[in-house]
């Protein structure tokens, strides 16, 4: 009886951990992705480069900070395809390739809510 209550103890504190990861760090940081992604769209709409060049070089850096920390919690292929998608809208950015911009800008936000759905904390996730 007493493995059993020492592992479910260990079994809720991984899930309390889980929770406070998901809520303190994988949803605000998704959905500042994607407010900042809207926003990247929108400047590509207008074809301002420069402007969305500069929000690429913040955005690539936010990047940075938040994958340091989701690199333990987060499925890594998930990370990668990310940094690829990014490597490539950058490429699209350089290019002035609005077409090819907004398709990935829209990729980015399918990663983006991919991970969400992937690490929220429901029974199909835990089971």
């Amino acid at each position: 009886m007493r493995m059993v209550v020492i592992s479910l103890t260990i079994l809720l504190v991984l899930m309390a951990i889980w929770t406070w990861v998901h809520f303190t760090s994988i949803d605000p940081m998704t959905e500042y992705y994607r407010e900042e992604l809207n926003r990247l769209g929108d400047l590509v709409d207008e074809g301002d480069w420069d402007n969305v060049e500069l929000h690429m070089i913040h955005y690539y850096k936010e990047w940075q900070g938040t994958r340091e920390l989701w690199i333990y919690f987060v499925n890594q292929d998930d990370i990668d395809n990310i940094d690829a998608s990014m490597g490539k809208l950058k490429s699209f950015v350089r290019n002035q390739n609005k077409v090819m911009a907004q398709a990935e800008l829209e990729h980015l936000k399918v990663l983006f809510d991919i991970i969400k759905e992937n690490e929220c904390v429901t029974l199909d996730n835990i089971f």
